[in-house]
């Protein structure tokens, strides 16, 4: 499928296999690998996970999170994420956002595979291109950071009592800089666009 417009777009993961990664599997991988900001919260790569390897990726990777949902709309406009984490994360998210923040300024990075079944290979989704960070504001309404984590935790199966809580937010833009960031629907296909601008 052609990426009609490249600075909008929006991409789903399996976050739950992510978790428990086995060979076979075919579909969109993500992970949040960087999040250090907003009046000092840096919050661990404290997952090792299983992966496919693509490129430089994999077989193993350590990340703060698996994403559910990246959406980006326009050049300038804001990501939303949404991604799963640990206890121990969630509870850091919480306590930080629980006070008033006077920086919302942060540094992110992430990386999402998927699988080309015309290709019979795995390539990368979405991934950074230049820096290998993007720096960001967090986004507000009403003077508030649009953060939501979930109080209740989700499980990854009926029969696992493994649990991890669901943290959504959404970004924009740092003043006067820019990433580059590249997308593919498939093996073969590239877009290269620019978030954010230097003037």
């Amino acid at each position: 499928m052609p990426i009609a417009k490249p600075d909008v777009l929006e991409i789903e993961c399996n976050w739950q296999t992510g978790f428990q990664y086995r060979p076979g599997f075919r579909g969109a991988l993500g992970y949040l690998l960087e999040w250090n900001g907003c009046g000092g919260l840096n919050l661990a790569k404290d997952l090792t996970l299983f992966s496919p390897t693509v490129g430089d990726f994999g077989p193993k990777a350590q990340c703060i999170g698996l994403i559910e949902r990246l959406a980006m709309n326009g050049a300038s406009g804001p990501l939303d994420f949404t991604v799963y984490v640990g206890r121990v994360t969630a509870a850091n998210v919480l306590n930080h956002f629980a006070k008033p923040l006077e920086n919302l300024r942060l540094k992110l990075a992430w990386a999402i595979i998927d699988f080309d079944e015309a290709g019979d290979t795995w390539f990368e989704a979405a991934k950074l291109k230049s820096p290998a960070s993007a720096e960001a504001l967090m986004d507000t309404e009403k003077g508030r950071p649009k953060v939501f984590l979930d109080n209740q935790p989700a499980t990854l199966a009926e029969d696992l009592d493994i649990r991890f809580h669901r943290f959504q937010f959404r970004v924009v833009p740092a003043p006067k800089k820019s990433t580059t960031l590249e997308f593919a629907t498939n093996s073969l296909e590239r877009r290269v666009t620019k978030w954010g601008s230097d003037k």
